[in-house]
């Protein structure tokens, strides 16, 4: 009778041990799966965020790349810039109305045009050698305008306010359409010396037309190879702050008047590349 209980209690307690074994192995096996999927999860969570961080770092390191590039490149004009401008100086001095010459500013000044005007001497090599090159091609000019002293370039502007006057502008009005082709005493070009006036023998009219002429056209494309520059182009008002004037050469060297007629650049554009 007793043996006949404690084998059922024992057939009871082994039948209980194997539902729980069963039950603790289906409980752990859930938990396993639970927890692989979060780890999977994180896993590709971390993955995206590797991947965004390392399109951050690729995205700042074109940024940097970039940066150094212009850096490099703006730093490679101004060193060209720089040589350039330390080698002809006296050429490429910068007279505008934010840029006034010296009051002791000396011109070195030269007669020409069989003694009608002055310019300075640096230009006249080249100034002879560009006309007779350009009468090769068929073509003469005018040179209406070279130096100007102070008083002279005054008298112009008060010469130009009084016309505008005249026609019903204020004085404030007419100074500031002068101004828009000529400089105040100490501002002008004209007191350096080294610019001209050159207009076409078949037009000597001062204005937007000579730029249809052939000959003007000559100059435009081939003054740099004698050291002049288009002082004001069409394009570039708003850096020079002259109207467009096609009969305006400056001379400023011959190397610097290549470098800045390929850059198509302005004088003030040279400078600030310095």
């Amino acid at each position: 009778m007793v043996k006949r209980i404690f084998k059922s209690l024992l057939c009871c307690i082994i039948c209980v041990v194997m539902v729980l074994g069963i039950f603790c192995f289906m409980a752990l096996k859930s938990g396993n799966k639970a927890g692989l999927a979060e780890s999977v999860k994180y896993n590709v969570k971390l993955n995206d965020n590797y991947k965004k961080q390392d399109s951050l770092d690729n995205s700042y390191t074109n940024i940097q790349d970039s940066i150094s590039i212009n850096n490099g490149s703006d730093k490679k004009k101004s060193k060209k810039c720089l040589k350039i401008f330390n080698k002809n100086k006296e050429l490429l001095v910068l007279a505008n109305r934010d840029n006034p010459l010296e009051y002791d500013y000396n011109p070195f000044l030269m007669y020409i045009c069989n003694g009608r005007l002055q310019a300075s001497f640096y230009l006249y090599d080249d100034l002879v050698n560009m006309l007779s090159e350009a009468k090769e091609h068929g073509y003469s000019y005018w040179i209406a305008s070279a130096y100007r002293s102070p008083e002279k370039q005054q008298r112009l502007v008060d010469e130009d306010v009084n016309a505008f006057i005249n026609k019903g502008m204020s004085y404030e009005d007419a100074l500031k359409e002068v101004y828009k082709e000529t400089m105040p005493a100490g501002c002008s070009e004209h007191q350096t010396g080294l610019a001209l006036d050159i207009l076409c023998s078949g037009n000597t009219n001062m204005d937007v037309s000579q730029k249809e002429e052939p000959g003007n056209k000559w100059l435009r494309e081939n003054c740099y190879k004698f050291g002049f520059i288009l002082r004001y182009p069409e394009d570039k008002t708003q850096v020079t702050g002259v109207n467009f004037e096609p009969w305006h050469f400056r001379y400023v060297g011959k190397e610097a008047a290549q470098y800045i007629m390929k850059k198509h650049i302005t004088l003030e554009e040279f400078y600030q590349r310095l």
